[in-house]
């Protein structure tokens, strides 16, 4: 049952463009789209520079549907988190000795149609914004459900904010409302939540992102490291050091003072760029295995 009102800045507005009926609408969202190209302008007048940021914060909310275009972009940037993901595991060579099912995590091809030459020419394994079939597929090819079931409510709450957004204007359907499981919805309200929530909502997805790569890390790495034989962490292998990279060096990042830019080849600048970026991953890749080794030794 729904427990959360969805929060939305309350705002007053009259249009000459009667948005209840179709035309009218879609003339309504036209414009609405072109506004938010510009900002008002705050540089002058009597504001110091707290109230301007302030002031612009407030446009936000008048911008509709900037705040929802946001969360949007959060639930389709963890979408293709795992498309993309899923589809690197599967493509790395020597995981399926592993796990013999990690093919399924890979985008299978569709023969164009000639009816159709605008129709996609893949199909996904799952579909990304449910949780349960996101689990169920990973169940299957690396036997763990990395979304937490305490979470997947929230979830699809999440994906269908994006579903309105992409599909209905922002605007909520009244047949939707009895969709949402985690949070209170009303009908025919444009979704303008807060910028302070949205700010919420982002941090929450990319933690759910985060919980599922560790999730999935974690059990890659205990399968393959008990596999390298003694002293793994001094031989460094290449397939270990390969999927190193694949998870992003784990998400560490080292300081680094060397020259930044596009220097001319053949020059002393390229030349201590590249020394630079050899030392740079090289530290990145003790980080990992110091971890690593902790973790499995």
């Amino acid at each position: 049952m729904p427990n959360i009102p969805l929060p939305e800045e309350p705002i007053g507005e009259f249009t000459v463009f009667r948005p209840f009926t179709a035309p009218g609408l879609f003339a309504y969202r036209h414009l609405q789209a072109l506004g938010l190209l510009d900002f008002p302008d705050y540089a002058g007048g009597d504001l110091d520079a707290a109230q301007r940021r302030e002031a612009l914060q407030r446009v936000v909310a008048l911008h509709r549907p900037l705040s929802a275009l946001v969360i949007f972009l959060n639930v389709v940037a963890m979408e293709d988190f795992i498309r993309d993901f899923g589809a690197r595991l599967a493509d790395h060579p020597g995981l399926a000795s592993y796990f013999p099912n990690i093919s399924g995590l890979r985008m299978k091809p569709t023969k164009p149609k000639p009816n159709r030459p605008f129709a996609r020419l893949d199909t996904d394994p799952a579909t990304f914004v449910d949780p349960d079939e996101v689990n169920n597929l990973y169940q299957k090819c690396l036997g763990i459900q990395p979304f937490p079931a305490s979470e997947h409510a929230q979830l699809r709450d999440l994906a269908l904010l994006r579903h309105t957004v992409a599909h209905h204007g922002a605007v909520i359907r009244s047949v939707d409302v009895q969709r949402f499981q985690h949070f209170i919805v009303q009908p025919g309200h444009l979704i303008n939540p807060p910028v302070a929530f949205v700010r919420e909502v982002c941090a929450y997805l990319y933690r759910i992102g985060r919980t599922f790569e560790e999730s999935v890390k974690a059990r890659i790495f205990s399968a393959v490291i008990p596999t390298l034989g003694p002293s793994w962490w001094e031989q460094r292998p290449t397939h270990l050091l390969d999927l190193i990279e694949l998870f992003n060096y784990f998400g560490k990042l080292v300081s680094s003072n060397g020259p930044v830019g596009t220097p001319p080849p053949g020059t002393e600048m390229e030349r201590q760029m590249r020394e630079e970026g050899v030392r740079v991953r090289e530290k990145l890749i003790r980080l990992c295995i110091d971890e690593l080794r902790d973790a499995y030794a």
